[in-house]
């Protein structure tokens, strides 16, 4: 097993985007993502930046597929998966109509730990679920066993996951892990084979203890979750988990570390090629992990990233703190705009209700999941909408029923 930096090419893109991003990395070929220029001239999002054809698909509603608060979304090619109440439950794209629940939370052979969305893996069709201490527990999409992956441990099993050939690709967000073991990404077989470790190019964090701790904050940035703890000496740390630290596209694994600007390209043998990079300029947060207050001024940092044919979706956070802002970069003209995150995007299409892009399918669909009574309190106040075709699909809905999946091609 190899322990590895980043390639001489990533970190020359790391301190490349320091400084002015069309200067440094449009001359070395690699695409920059102007986010501090769109940053400062925010321009309204609309729904026909991502794409020009809209679908709703009302959810089957049933006592076997009943969806709760906050639930998740995966769109695949065929399949809707929403994740709700430790439940994962599958659904046609087509049509919204249930077809079957996926494995169960539970200690039993087959059983996976509480948490979030699996991982697909499309080389396979399989989705694979954290089953701690460590293992990947496999399942169909029609719900059957398949068995599991072993996870190399110690350290603590990774919390995102991808798949490059036939390895599993685990993204350790643990800054401290990462320090400790020397491992931010690992590669490895899924008999548990470690075969290639990447180590993290962040600065080792200072000695904290509990005693040091004066406060701690979990919180929801946009798509992103944050765990903010502040210290007894003024100096903060900030964990970020996003459900897009690793994803497939084109039938390539990208790579984005939560505090480092560019998105890599991560092979089977271990190599971390630059694709593009969020230009982020003079406003760049330092990638380390622990900060004062003033090094975090002014800073933005891309968190969430939703990648298409035509464009890319992503999010990007101010001050850490301050604000989050959405940002729609389109790779055909190689425009970047962005605008306040709460606002979503304004439907310009049909207008509907604004979109906020959740999920992105492997055939370019943005997706997003709508409560019914929101689109019952919308049909409501706009009576005129009821007269659109487009939808027409929305006019059974009950308060009762599950939510609308909003995709966007």
């Amino acid at each position: 097993m190899k322990k590895k930096q980043l390639i001489p090419a990533a970190l020359l893109v790391l301190l490349a985007a320091c400084g002015n991003p069309k200067n440094n990395n449009e001359a070395k070929g690699l695409t920059a993502i102007d986010v501090e220029s769109a940053a400062e001239n925010l321009q309204e999002l609309k729904l026909s930046q991502l794409g020009s054809t809209v679908r709703y698909v009302p959810l089957e509603t049933n006592d076997s597929c009943l969806i709760g608060n906050r639930p998740s979304i995966m769109v695949l090619a065929e399949h809707i998966l929403v994740q709700s109440n430790n439940n994962l439950y599958c659904f046609d794209k087509k049509t919204g109509r249930f077809l079957n629940s996926i494995g169960h939370v539970g200690e039993d052979p087959k059983g996976y730990s509480q948490g979030g969305l699996p991982t697909y893996n499309e080389r396979n069709g399989l989705l694979y679920f954290t089953r701690r201490p460590n293992a990947l527990q496999r399942y169909d999409l029609r719900g059957t066993y398949q068995g599991k992956a072993v996870i190399p441990t110690p350290p603590a099993m990774p919390s995102d996951y991808g798949f490059a050939d036939t390895l599993v690709v685990g993204y350790y967000n643990n800054i401290a892990q990462q320090k400790t073991h020397q491992r931010m990404l690992g590669l490895f077989t899924e008999a548990g084979l470690l075969t290639d470790t990447i180590v993290s190019p962040l600065p080792p964090l200072p000695t904290m203890t509990l005693e040091d701790i004066a406060s701690i904050s979990i919180m929801r940035l946009g798509i992103a979750r944050a765990i903010h703890t502040r210290f007894k000496d003024g100096t903060f740390s900030f964990s970020i988990t996003s459900p897009t630290t690793l994803w497939s596209y084109d039938g390539r694994l990208r790579f984005k570390d939560t505090f480092n600007d560019t998105v890599y390209n991560v092979s089977a043998a271990g190599r971390l090629t630059p694709a593009f990079v969020f230009g982020t300029g003079e406003r760049r947060l330092e990638p380390k992990g622990h900060w004062n207050d003033n090094e975090t001024k002014g800073t933005l940092l891309p968190t969430f990233v939703l990648e298409t044919e035509r464009n890319i979706f992503f999010q990007c956070l101010e001050d850490l703190l301050k604000n989050t802002l959405n940002g729609i970069y389109d790779k055909q003209t190689g425009t970047t705009h962005m605008y306040e995150e709460k606002a979503g995007l304004t439907d310009d299409i049909n207008h509907f209700l604004p979109f906020h892009p959740a999920a992105c399918s492997p055939q370019g669909e943005y997706a997003q999941l709508v409560e019914a009574t929101n689109v019952l309190d919308f049909l409501n106040e706009h009576p005129e909408t009821k007269d659109n075709p487009a939808l027409a699909p929305l006019l059974k809905l009950g308060e009762e029923d599950n939510p609308v999946v909003v995709l966007v091609k």
